[in-house]
């Protein structure tokens, strides 16, 4: 038994079941409403994390400016998407669908540079890499070949 348990026990047994409740209240602490904990989120870093997913921060810039973890931030924003108040993130594969699109309209506008095409598809060289293997695309010494 913790120490609450057997003080509230002892207490019972002295004064009675009512007595002992009001023992219990007096000793635990109540949570002031505007205040920070873990699992609490300010009116203020609620409004912070609206703003910022809409302005396109990432995952790991919000949770350095809020002092959150990501699963916070993940669970935040999956709740905030729910209730509509922000839109739903688009799932990993959605982008790399995207991104892929954005590959191939770059090649056929005539971009062979792999960097050049890395930076405005916002992805790394390795993943330009791939995108060129599963179109059927060959790159040599970071160029296209078209």
């Amino acid at each position: 038994m913790t120490n609450y348990a057997t003080e509230f026990c002892a207490v019972e047994r002295k004064q009675g079941f009512d007595e002992a409740c009001t023992w219990m209240q007096k000793q635990v602490k109540p949570e002031t409403a505007g205040g920070e904990s873990d699992l609490f989120w300010s009116e203020i870093k609620t409004q912070a994390l609206i703003t910022m997913l809409s302005d396109g921060y990432g995952i790991d810039e919000i949770s350095a400016k809020l002092g959150k973890t990501k699963l916070q931030i993940y669970a935040k924003r999956r709740w905030l998407a729910s209730n509509g108040v922000v839109s739903k993130p688009v799932p990993p594969s959605e982008i790399k669908k995207q991104r892929k699109g954005q590959f191939i309209e770059l090649v056929e506008q005539g971009e062979n540079n792999v960097k050049l095409i890395a930076d405005k598809i916002g992805c790394s060289t390795t993943a330009v890499y791939k995108y060129a293997k599963e179109t059927g695309y060959e790159i040599k010494s970071g160029r296209v070949i078209i």
